[in-house]
């Protein structure tokens, strides 16, 4: 019984946007990289909490209250938001989610995630495939030995779990 009075109030909170089953996203939360020598731009992830009873559905539960904390700074917000913080690249701390709405909790965590990207190139910089470089130094198209190549860091989205 306790469990359906946990469901029935969560249905109350819930929002749900034609066929996504998620709310739209409509508030923006900024955490400043003013203050911070090494800052490499702005990441940018939305924030949701959902219902976890157990079971496959999820039911997004609108209006928690979000702390977000890390090494360097915290932020708190309601859900769903946007959350935009300072990038550091691959040194950017780990986020820990703390939400709350009525008696339901969760927590969740979120490591930047780092991932190579390449420039777009010639698929013949150097001349016809066979000459110096042709498609990569002797290899084929497609593996940009002879491009060059870069770090891109990012936060995932995050769904905390509330129980």
């Amino acid at each position: 019984m306790r469990h359906l009075g946990l469901v029935a109030m969560a249905a109350m909170l819930a929002g749900c946007a034609a066929g996504q089953g998620t709310a739209p996203v409509e508030r923006r939360t900024v955490v400043s990289g003013a203050g911070f020598e090494a800052v490499r731009g702005e990441a940018d992830l939305v924030v949701r909490t959902f219902l976890d009873d157990g079971s496959q559905q999820r039911m997004e539960v609108v209006g928690a209250r979000c702390t977000v904390s890390t090494s360097l700074y915290s932020a708190k917000l309601v859900t769903p938001s946007r959350l935009v913080v300072p990038n550091f690249g691959p040194q950017s701390p780990e986020l820990l989610f703390d939400c709350q709405v009525d008696k339901l909790r969760g927590q969740a965590t979120r490591d930047i995630t780092t991932t190579w990207r390449y420039a777009p190139s010639d698929p013949y910089p150097y001349g016809w495939p066979g000459a110096y470089g042709g498609w990569g130094y002797g290899g084929w198209g497609g593996y940009a030995w002879d491009r060059p190549a870069y770090p891109r860091s990012d936060y995932r989205n995050v769904n905390v779990p509330l129980r």
